[in-house]
C-alpha cells in the first residue's frame, strides 16, 4: 500500500459519529476486510498516530486506500473526540480522560474496545 506517510496506530472517525474505531497496524488494516472494502462517506477520515489525516474515499481494485490530506489534528482535538467515544460507550470520569501524546491517547481508543 502506498500509504508510506501513515503511522500506526489510527483511528477512523467516522461521519455524524462519535464512535471511533482503532486499528492498531499495517497487517490488521490489511487482515480486515470490513475496513478497507467499507464505503466510507466523503466526510470520513483516519486519524494516524502523528495527528495527520486521512481521507478514504480513494478505492483501487475495490480496496480503499488512505490518501493524506495535508491536514492534521492536534491532541486536544483528538481528546475531545475520545472522551466523545468513551461517554457514548457509557465509561465513567469521561472528563478526567487525558493523555500526553496522541499515540498514548490511541490506547485509550484501544482499551474501550476490549469492554
Amino acid at each position: 500500500m502506498d500509504n508510506q506517510l501513515l503511522n500506526w496506530p489510527g483511528i477512523i472517525k467516522h461521519s455524524g459519529d462519535v464512535e471511533l474505531t482503532y486499528i492498531s497496524d499495517q497487517t490488521e488494516w490489511d487482515n480486515d476486510s470490513d475496513l478497507h472494502h467499507f464505503e466510507f462517506d466523503e466526510s470520513d477520515y483516519l486519524i494516524d498516530s502523528t495527528g495527520k489525516l486521512f481521507n478514504l474515499s480513494k478505492r483501487e481494485d475495490e480496496y480503499v486506500k488512505p490518501e493524506s490530506s495535508g491536514r492534521s489534528m492536534a491532541l486536544d482535538e483528538i481528546l475531545g473526540l475520545i472522551k466523545a467515544h468513551a461517554a457514548q460507550k457509557g465509561s465513567c470520569c469521561v472528563a478526567k480522560i487525558y493523555a500526553p501524546t496522541i499515540d498514548e491517547a490511541f490506547k485509550i481508543v484501544a482499551s474501550l474496545e476490549e469492554t
